[in-house]
């Protein structure tokens, strides 16, 4: 984050608030939102609301998988912080993993034009794109992002979805034999991206758009030999979104395998602490 202390109409904070601002910063980029959190919380309420520790707080809690708190700390300090590329760039992110794709991509367009990192702008605009729609566009932005920092944005793994299919087929095929049993009573679904509909905020726990797998139906500990049939046991599997975390065909496959291990975990019932026990997470 560019060193700064506001804009001419907010309070300027001291040398020493800056100083821990710089930290915490640090901290997020080098991945460890919880420490980014925690300082971001003491640092709001240590200046009262200062906009340069809000803009912190919001861009951890996105990081931290609460797009909501994000946008609400995001937008109360639009226009008041000594970064507003930056803030911008995680506005339009926190509008992406709330499904609001038209608004991200009114904020990534002119972005472009005036963001220092223009390759990690070009790259959210493409993720952006293809749940709009517009493959073509979105592949634009992608051979973008690379061509300005090839090391950060490799294209995404691209395949025929045949191909795709028989990755599945692999991936499965090494899941260990126990769970290769409670497989074939789940069908796997391969689709492009989750559908728009997932996304509506009546339909429970929140969902991100780069979500790489999903299991819908009851899970063996609801299922009860009083049941009517209901919603067909289904893991689905987002191809694009995999692809795009993938460099090689041997990640994929690892990646789909991780991705069925899991799901299959969500189908016999276990929570997320059980997942992550069990090495399924």
């Amino acid at each position: 984050m560019a060193r700064g202390n506001g804009k001419p109409d907010v309070p300027e904070l001291p040398e020493a608030m800056l100083d821990r601002i710089d930290r915490a910063w640090e901290a997020l980029e080098h991945g460890d939102a919880d420490e980014a959190g925690v300082e971001a919380e003491d640092l709001t309420r240590r200046t009262q609301g200062h906009p340069e520790a809000r803009f912190l707080l919001g861009a951890a809690l996105l990081d931290l998988g609460d797009p909501e708190g994000a946008l609400r700390e995001l937008r109360t300090v639009e226009g008041k912080v000594s970064d507003a590329e930056l803030q911008r760039y995680y506005l339009a992110s926190t509008l992406f993993e709330l499904a609001r794709f038209e608004e991200a991509e009114a904020i990534l367009r002119p972005l472009r034009e005036v963001e220092e990192d223009r390759a990690a702008v070009e790259f959210a605009l493409a993720e952006v794109l293809e749940h709009l729609g517009r493959p073509d566009d979105a592949e634009a932005s992608y051979r973008a992002a690379h061509e300005l920092d090839a090391e950060a944005f490799p294209l995404p793994l691209r395949m025929p979805r045949e191909e795709f299919e028989a990755v599945v087929q692999e991936a499965s095929a090494a899941l260990p034999e126990d769970l290769r049993q409670h497989l074939e009573q789940v069908a796997i679904v391969i689709e492009d991206l989750p559908r728009r509909e997932l996304f509506d905020a009546d339909a429970g726990e929140a969902i991100s758009p780069t979500l790489l797998g999903l299991f819908v139906g009851r899970n063996l500990r609801e299922e009860s030999v009083f049941d009517l049939p209901g919603v067909p046991r289904t893991i689905f599997i987002y191809q694009r979104n995999l692809e795009r975390e993938c460099r090689s065909r041997d990640e994929l496959v690892h990646e789909i395998r991780q991705t069925l291990f899991h799901e299959l975990g969500h189908y016999l019932g276990l929570e997320e602490e059980d997942l992550e026990e069990r090495g399924l997470e």
